[in-house]
């Protein structure tokens, strides 16, 4: 059957004012005694008050801001259900900074501007002394909240799930979140430093810029930054600084010769440059004379972060990587016979020192330099970045400083001085990045757990991203030559997790569901049993090797060619669709992934939707498939929606939920209904970019990272078209008199296989109705909403009225095999050139 472009759907859309039919909780406090609460919180703002003017004195000894300011630190009580924002008071300078858990009950960082406790002590005085036209206490809800005030620690500011450090004069590296207060980020950094350096505190080159935060890598001691925190306060968050994973390479040599090169070369027809789009590889840098590679790359386009580093390959890893990205597994490509067409090329930047490795500092501010270098020097490419450098440590789902920093680049921003001249909302003010990122791997002395150890070890520091696509391995590499292996035993099944394979099963549900999409990693073997190997060569992926004179190929696998695949497979969309987004090209990969049988195999017989959260965070949405992201069939059409949407309005002070897109799917409904009871299969792909806020300043709700969130819903087979709007959009119901109450699920959410709840995680959700083709006919229509995000929760973020991009991916294939030769493309591919014919003929 032949391969079909995708259909891009136009003129199929509603803008409609929205409301959410969601109705908030309104948070407990617990109960107190009056008199004796207050007075005993007035007593701690007292003595707040004396560390006050006794800081300022010595402040004023040591040659410091007298008037700074100090941090204070909240207790609540852990009954309490308080939003922390509502603390930001900002006509006194009030500012949250941090929240961490005691223990005992939440525990929030204030900054308080020199001279303003008295915003604290005069709502405790009201409550005291004043009450609501109710009865009540007048601020009880805060007051209550709180079970006592006291000054800043150090462990107040320290935001990691980890024990803060102990030894007060170990020398360690820490991550320090600065305060801005809207100064011009490369200043706070600078005037930081000078402050910072008779305090024996070193602070490293460079620096990240977030909504409210500056972000500095430091060499310090706990005592040291303790003086910091108490003589500067301008320390929100401290945080620890994760090393560098190192690269785990096979030493076993290749049994290939020079001549398959040369004649896989010779098949090879290559793109010429500026032509098509770039994979840009992001490690150790390229050998680009490979006879494999220089056709692809350009030697103006190897690149290093710092110009004494050069864009050689030292370690062997970044050839390996460009070879695969190029080609693929090369085992594949020399087992063809015919031409292979490689529709995309390569540029490489070195992002480590020929010796050692980077310092562990601000990988955001490396990655975003090394961004900016092959932007500024060739600014005009399309591009996929792809890196699988990862970080060691206790990984949770929590965004850090690297993470954010690829968040914010993909959603558009410069990574390298994001906020200097305010954000360009205009149409094109944006610059939308895709990323592709590796999990992470389990080293391979640990494999001999498998697989309980991918389970318990989490997706590596920056695969938490929520904008990035994030690759783990599967493998179907399980054949061993008994001959030379006669005891060698594969780890995995054929199907199966990689054992490399990292996983996000122990993060908490509100984090995004991660890895998004599983590609081929290799194997391992148990020889002799337990005794881990890597490999044999029959069991690891080929690709080419940075000393082509010694040997041409070298054999590589583990999460790092799981995540080259990917990073091909979007060159090959970004060349077959130019006028495709990055979010459209990242929910393509998504959607065209399968979970193998035997990933489903894990599933009970009887699931439900915690095993499908278990298969989801340590397989995403399944092994990727080139064909299927790249082309339709006739009897399996993909629909692609490309929209903006504007999530919020400013009414008055207030923030609000805007509007809605109703997409109407032009589906071949009489072919359908004709179908009656055959199985068919819909499949639907939301994807979007959000802008990220990471200072742990303990907004509750789940959304508070993100900017914005989305989510589609659609029609129920046996609604009305106007039933449908009323369950999602309170407009609709008060527009029609209806009760607000009244319960309006969905009438086909148990055919959806993950869920609405569910798929919400993260910035991409994927999701799969089985039903019959006739009730695929009445489900014409998808909505696309807005949830919440920062952008509504911060009044002062200006974001209001800013429109949003996102990528609506919907495919429909009937799933019995008697179907399988139905046209279902060519009938929607007629309907919309009538709506477009039509819409031409309207214009004025």
């Amino acid at each position: 059957m032949a391969d079909l472009d995708h259909l891009l759907v136009s003129g199929f859309t509603q803008d409609r004012p929205f409301r959410s039919n969601l109705s908030g909780r309104s948070g407990a406090s617990p109960q107190r005694n009056r008199g004796p609460h207050g007075n005993a919180l007035l007593r701690q703002l007292e003595l707040m008050r004396l560390n006050s003017e006794q800081l300022s004195r010595e402040r004023r000894e040591r040659g410091f801001d007298e008037a700074a300011g100090m941090t204070i630190a909240i207790q609540f009580s852990p009954a309490a259900d308080y939003d922390y924002m509502l603390l930001e008071w900002k006509r006194d300078g009030v500012e949250v900074l941090s929240v961490v858990d005691s223990g005992a009950g939440p525990v929030v960082a204030v900054y308080v501007p020199d001279g303003k406790l008295t915003a604290l002590e005069k709502r405790v005085r009201e409550y005291l002394n004043e009450d609501t036209k109710t009865g009540k206490p007048k601020n009880a809800k805060l007051v209550n909240s709180i079970d006592g005030i006291r000054r800043a620690a150090f462990e107040q500011l320290w935001t990691e799930d980890e024990p803060a450090p102990v030894q007060l004069d170990e020398v360690r590296w820490y991550q320090l979140w600065i305060r801005h207060g809207g100064r011009i980020a490369r200043d706070v950094a600078m005037d930081f430093a000078a402050a910072a350096e008779p305090l024996q505190i070193e602070v490293e080159p460079g620096y990240v810029n977030f909504p409210g935060r500056v972000v500095l890598a430091v060499r310090s001691t706990r005592r040291a930054l303790e003086q910091a925190m108490t003589l500067l306060d301008v320390i929100a968050e401290i945080r620890s600084v994760q090393p560098s994973a190192e690269f785990f390479l096979s030493n076993l040599a290749p049994r290939e010769q020079a001549n398959w090169t040369q004649d896989l070369h010779g098949r090879c027809t290559f793109e010429v440059p500026d032509a098509g789009p770039y994979v840009t590889l992001l490690d150790t840098g390229v050998n680009h004379g490979h006879l494999l590679l220089r056709d692809a790359l350009s030697a103006a386009d190897v690149h290093a972060v710092m110009p004494a580093w050069g864009g050689a390959d030292h370690d062997g890893h970044g050839t390996e990587m460009a070879g695969l990205v190029c080609h693929g597994n090369l085992m594949d490509a020399l087992a063809a016979t015919g031409g292979i067409a490689i529709p995309h090329r390569l540029e490489s930047v070195n992002i480590f020192p020929p010796q050692g490795v980077n310092p562990p500092h601000l990988y955001g501010w490396v990655l975003a330099q090394a961004v900016d270098i092959v932007e500024t020097h060739r600014p005009q490419r399309q591009r996929v970045f792809a890196t699988m450098t990862t970080a060691i440590g206790p990984g949770a789902g929590k965004p850090s400083e690297w993470s954010a920093a690829i968040d914010q680049m993909a959603f558009g921003l410069n990574g390298l001085v994001p906020y200097a001249n305010g954000v360009d909302w205009s149409p094109g003010g944006l610059r939308p990045r895709l990323f592709v990122l590796s999990t992470g791997n389990v080293p391979w002395v640990g494999w001999n757990a498998y697989p309980t150890i991918n389970q318990r070890t989490s997706v590596e520091d920056p695969g938490q991203s929520w904008n990035a696509l994030t690759v783990g391995a599967c493998t179907h590499f399980t054949d061993v030559d008994r001959v030379k292996w006669p005891t060698a035993v594969p780890i995995a099944q054929e199907g199966g997790l990689s054992p490399a394979s990292t996983t996000s099963l122990l993060w908490a549900n509100s984090w995004p569901i991660k890895p998004d999409v599983v590609a081929e990693g290799g194997n391992g073997s148990l020889d002799p049993l337990p005794h881990v190997t890597v490999g044999p060569e029959s069991l690891r992926v080929l690709t080419t090797s940075h000393q082509q004179h010694d040997s041409p190929f070298a054999e590589s696998g583990d999460t790092s060619a799981a995540a080259a695949e990917v990073g091909r497979i979007c060159g090959h969309l970004r060349a077959q669709y130019p006028t495709y987004s990055e979010s459209t090209i990242r929910a393509l990969v998504v959607h065209g992934a399968r979970h193998t049988p035997l990933m489903r195999a894990q599933l009970p017989l009887n699931h439900d939707k915690a095993d499908i959260k278990n298969l989801l965070r340590t397989f995403g949405f399944g092994k990727v498939s080139l064909p299927n992201s790249l082309y339709s069939s006739e009897h399996a059409p993909t629909l692609v929606i490309q929209d903006t949407i504007v999530p919020y309005k400013a009414v008055g002070s207030a923030i609000q939920l805007n509007e809605l897109k109703l997409h109407e799917l032009p589906w071949p409904a009489d072919v359908l209904r004709a179908l009656g009871g055959t199985t068919v299969e819909m499949r639907i792909t939301l994807s979007y970019f959000i802008e990220p806020n990471p200072s742990r300043r303990g907004w509750q709700s789940k959304f508070r990272y993100q900017s914005h969130g989305l989510r589609f819903a659609v029609k129920g087979a046996t609604e009305t078209e106007a039933r449908f709007n009323q369950r999602i959009n309170k407009v609709d119901r008060e527009e029609a008199e209806l009760d607000g109450d009244e319960s309006m699920p969905d009438p086909d959410r148990t055919a959806w296989e993950v869920g609405a709840q569910l798929r919400s995680r993260g910035s991409l959700h994927s999701d799969v109705w089985t039903g019959t083709a006739a009730a695929l006919a009445e489900k014409s229509h998808v909505a696309v909403f807005p949830v919440g995000g920062w952008w509504k929760d911060w009044s002062g973020s200006n974001r209001a009225g800013v429109p949003v991009g996102y990528s609506l991916i919907v495919s429909i294939r009937p799933v019995d095999a008697i179907a399988a030769e139905i046209d279902l493309y060519t009938p929607i591919r007629t309907a919309i050139a009538v709506a477009n014919e039509i819409e031409i003929d309207t214009q004025p």
